[in-house]
């Protein structure tokens, strides 16, 4: 004990190499105790010796030696460590609840897109019989332009007519479906 007054007083004065031989002293010890509470080989337990000593060292001048001077040392390293496991059981618990949300974020898009899919299909399956009720110039006219994505020219020569014909064609086939639509809607 009387070794620690001593060395003490020589780390308060400034003495570099008492400084040392306090780190030496001490640094294993604490970093085991670190280890024991953090987990063998964890990366924060030499953290840990190091806040210990940069919270300790200003203080020193204050400690009255009622107890080994490691018990103190060792208290500082162990409320450490147990506040760096806290933050971490903090970010374990938000990573959990920020996975739990995403993952039903996820299963409400796939329903809400699967059930956007059946509806999509379904409403193919309409227009595809509905364009079966059309006549077959118009029908003819909207396979050309939507289903094989002519443009106005190339069916103009297919169907050997004038461009303003398709267009008023394609227009008036467009509203006969239309009409088809919302009358099966009704």
């Amino acid at each position: 004990m009387i070794e620690e007054q001593e060395l003490v007083a020589k780390v308060i004065a400034g003495d570099a190499a008492a400084e040392e031989a306090f780190f030496k002293m001490f640094r294993p010890r604490l970093h085991r105790a670190s280890m024991y509470l953090l987990g063998w080989n964890d990366p924060d337990a030499e953290d840990i010796v190091q806040e210990t000593f940069f919270i300790a060292l200003p203080k020193l001048k204050d400690y009255d030696f009622r107890a080994p001077i490691y018990a103190w040392l060792r208290q500082i390293a162990l409320r450490l460590c147990y506040a760096r496991l806290r933050a971490r059981n903090r970010v374990l618990v938000t990573l959990a609840e920020d996975l739990e949300v995403f993952m039903q974020r996820m299963a409400v898009e796939r329903i809400q897109n699967e059930a956007l899919e059946v509806e999509k299909q379904d409403r193919l399956k309409l227009l595809v019989e509905l364009k079966k009720q059309l006549n077959p110039d118009s029908r003819q006219i909207i396979q050309l332009r939507d289903e094989q994505g002519m443009r106005y020219a190339t069916i103009a020569e297919t169907l050997q007519v004038p461009i303003g014909t398709v267009m008023s064609r394609l227009a008036r086939a467009r509203e006969q479906l239309r009409k088809l639509v919302v009358a099966r809607a009704e």
